[in-house]
């Protein structure tokens, strides 16, 4: 009977350490999962990548089953891979333009041995344009009948895009449009558009808005001028009043008609002295 006993307690011992020495081998089986970054944009690749080891070597020919959810928890790939000499495997794919915003899941599991091995990562997908258009005015102040100058250009991922459409519109200030062109970008990227207003436009803050398509992404600037009858402070006429004004007052500072230093231009209040009343002028309408 005690015979018994201990063989009952030996097969016991037996049993257990093939179970423990199961679960170690289960253990050494490591299966990593990476992403080449922690976020993608519209049409941008995203990597994953990964490898295979048992207690610590490298695994050739191991199968992974891999699997990416959506924000919504809802699958949307997947894949079986397998390891390549090295213990590694990989995928590169890219989301569509209808993908939802938001953090995707990318599960993983491996199967070696008659063991299984499972890891997680994920990333952030944004629906921010790749696709951008700038506009800028070619000075902040115009008069009334000077030329006006618009300009911009269009990129994608930061490379310049030829040849794409952008509609451009100007309002003046009463929100009235007055000029609606369509550009074309050139070999740089850039597109122009140079228009005179007539004698009769209003004065006050012009707003211009850009839009253009290209490969299904939609891109908009914006950017504000203003017209003015008449821009007393602006000496050298380039059509803004900045520090080179300022500068022109100073070097004829308290001059008289006949004295070397008399500038007419910086008599701006024509009492035929240049004084702090033309610095006052030309402070008014000042913009570093």
């Amino acid at each position: 009977m005690v015979k018994i006993v201990k063989m009952s307690a030996f097969f016991i011992f037996l049993l257990l350490l093939a179970f423990l020495n199961e679960g170690w081998a289960l253990s050494a089986l490591q299966v990593t999962v990476y992403t080449d970054q922690p976020s993608c944009n519209i049409e941008e690749d995203i990597y994953v990548y990964g490898s295979v080891k048992v207690s610590g070597t490298a695994i050739e020919n191991a199968t992974v089953a891999l699997e990416v959810r959506d924000p919504a928890a809802s699958p949307i790939m997947i894949r079986v891979l397998n390891t390549d000499a090295s213990g590694n495997y990989g995928l590169g794919f890219k989301l569509p333009l209808d993908a939802l915003a938001g953090r995707y899941t990318i599960n993983v599991t491996c199967s070696y041995g008659g063991n299984v091995a499972s890891n997680a990562t994920s990333f952030f997908f944004s629906r921010a344009s790749l696709f951008v258009i700038t506009v800028t005015a070619g000075r902040f102040t115009y008069k009334v009948e000077e030329p006006i100058e618009i300009y911009g250009n269009a990129t994608l991922g930061g490379v310049q895009v030829v040849g794409s459409l952008v509609a451009v519109e100007v309002q003046d200030s009463k929100s009235t449009p007055i000029v609606i062109r369509v550009l074309e970008t050139d070999a740089d990227g850039i597109y122009r558009l140079t228009f005179q207003l007539p004698a009769a436009s209003p004065t006050g803050v012009y707003s211009v808005q850009a839009i253009a398509n290209y490969e299904n992404q939609t891109a908009v600037a914006g950017t504000t001028f203003q017209v003015v009858r008449e821009i007393r402070g602006d000496i050298n006429g380039d059509g803004v009043v900045n520090i080179i004004d300022i500068a022109l007052v100073a070097s004829a500072w308290g001059s008289r008609p006949g004295d070397p230093r008399w500038d007419p231009r910086c008599d701006l209040d024509g009492n035929e002295v240049i004084n702090i009343l033309d610095i006052t002028l030309v402070a008014r309408d000042y913009r570093p």
